[in-house]
């Protein structure tokens, strides 16, 4: 008699579905507070009378500290726990964006902002790890999905704001709204059950730094952070400007501007959940590969040059170029064992967002010291990231072991294991079988 699996929503426990939801509201809140400024910096450089090179520059600046925050954060995580780093840095990035407020100068608003990049990269690196290392392996590429949809979520909710707030209270209002996240650590205190919030052998594994430079660590961690910074490159590179070449070279109002803006996010929040759904079908590879080729064609449109079809160019720009966003936490947790997993995470995330954080002053000095508009470079730097990128990961693929790690098979594995990815049968995966089977021979025949 054939056994019916249980539906994916239904099969997570409650305490699953708790670590979970405290990671993607999380990410939500990470989101809003981060991209708030996108939005104002058309406003930002007004009342300052600075140009797009140091309003951008900021940019760069705060993604510059998120590698420092993330892998602080890693080793507090790997040491005591997911909770607390996730805790601490909603607390972090909700003050000093708040403080923004006050501030009496543009040298005031850099030096808050950059600091505010530590908590952001924080509350990615713990939260992740703590949502992945809990799901049940059957549907972790979906959970990766709805994960990432956390962020299209806050940065609507932050456009959304800003319609309603900037038009009545000034740009300054919506980084005093930014204090909100740290309301969510009261419940997560107490949602988040501590069995759940720890990593598989943290009571008797301490972490060291040499645990980083084991050989399969190590590789993965170069691997992981290649695939990660063009994947920001193309992110930054259509999202970071984006108002503001709506408003400063299409004439758009802010509001009709931040419309656009919400229609990217709606594009973005479909496409995360689709990928998800699409790796868990045909493999993470076909779920990064095929909508970064897709999107290469469209760019002309997401920057306008037709300028009636902006909100065709703005949906697909969030659906394809950047919805294969969508299965970054289960790739970049699979790729590691997980006495080291919250600190990989953290680096291989925030290393290739350090990579790419000098995409947005790079198109701004494109737009400012060439022919380019800001679109034109938008699109040149947009363009060369989605081939790269491509390119890379088709590469890469037999070397980027892709599985859907279980925490109770790792804490089961041989300690010879620990020195490099752990691999468990590839079903969700077909297009990695040879490559994986290929690992196992080896590990086996390490072992005997």
């Amino acid at each position: 008699m054939e056994t019916r699996q249980l539906p994916w929503w239904k099969e997570p426990t409650r305490a699953q579905w708790s670590a979970f939801l405290a990671a993607w509201s999380g990410w939500v809140l990470d989101a809003f507070d981060f991209v708030i400024y996108m939005l104002v910096m058309h406003h930002i450089a007004k009342e300052f009378g600075v140009g797009i090179i140091a309003v951008s520059g900021s940019i760069t600046l705060t993604l510059l500290v998120r590698l420092v925050g993330g892998f602080v954060a890693g080793w507090i995580a790997d040491r005591w726990g997911r909770k607390l780093p996730l805790m601490l840095s909603l607390v972090w990035f909700a003050i000093f964006d708040a403080a923004i407020y006050f501030a009496p100068t543009f040298t005031w608003v850099i030096v808050l902002r950059t600091v505010f990049g530590f908590g952001m990269g924080a509350e990615w690196t713990a939260g992740t790890a703590l949502a992945m290392e809990n799901w049940p392996t059957r549907t972790r590429k979906i959970a990766s999905g709805l994960l990432q949809a956390g962020w299209p979520i806050g940065f609507m909710l932050a456009a959304i704001v800003a319609k309603l707030v900037v038009p009545v209270y000034g740009w300054r209002a919506m980084f005093l709204i930014a204090a909100i996240p740290a309301l969510l650590v009261v419940p997560i205190r107490f949602m988040v059950p501590d069995e759940v919030a720890h990593a598989p052998k943290s009571d008797t594994v301490k972490p060291r730094m040499g645990d980083l430079l084991e050989k399969g660590v190590l590789r993965m961690l170069i691997l992981g952070t290649i695939v990660m910074a063009l994947g920001f490159v193309v992110y930054y590179g259509l999202s970071s400007q984006y108002s503001f070449m709506l408003m400063s070279e299409h004439g758009f109002t802010a509001s009709a501007a931040w419309d656009n803006v919400i229609v990217f996010q709606i594009g973005m929040l479909i496409g995360v959940v689709a990928a998800g759904w699409i790796a868990n079908r045909f493999g993470v590879v076909t779920a990064l590969v095929a909508p970064a080729l897709l999107m290469i064609p469209a760019i002309p449109l997401y920057v306008g040059v037709s300028p009636a079809l902006l909100p065709v160019g703005a949906f697909l720009g969030g659906f394809l170029g950047v919805g294969y966003s969508g299965v970054t936490p289960v790739l970049t947790t699979s790729l590691f064992p997980a006495h080291v997993r919250a600190r990989a995470i953290g680096l291989v995330y925030h290393a290739g967002a350090l990579i790419a954080a000098f995409v947005p002053t790079l198109i701004g000095v494109l737009a400012e010291t060439t022919r380019l508009t800001v679109g034109g470079a938008m699109a040149i730097v947009t363009g060369l990231g989605l081939a790269a990128m491509s390119a890379a990961v088709l590469v890469l693929r037999r070397r980027l072991t892709v599985s859907a790690i279980d925490a109770t098979q790792i804490d089961r594995a041989p300690a010879v294991e620990h020195a490099r990815p752990a691999v468990i049968s590839p079903t969700n995966d077909p297009e990695l079988v040879p490559v994986l089977a290929k690992e196992s021979q080896a590990v086996r025949a390490h072992v005997a």
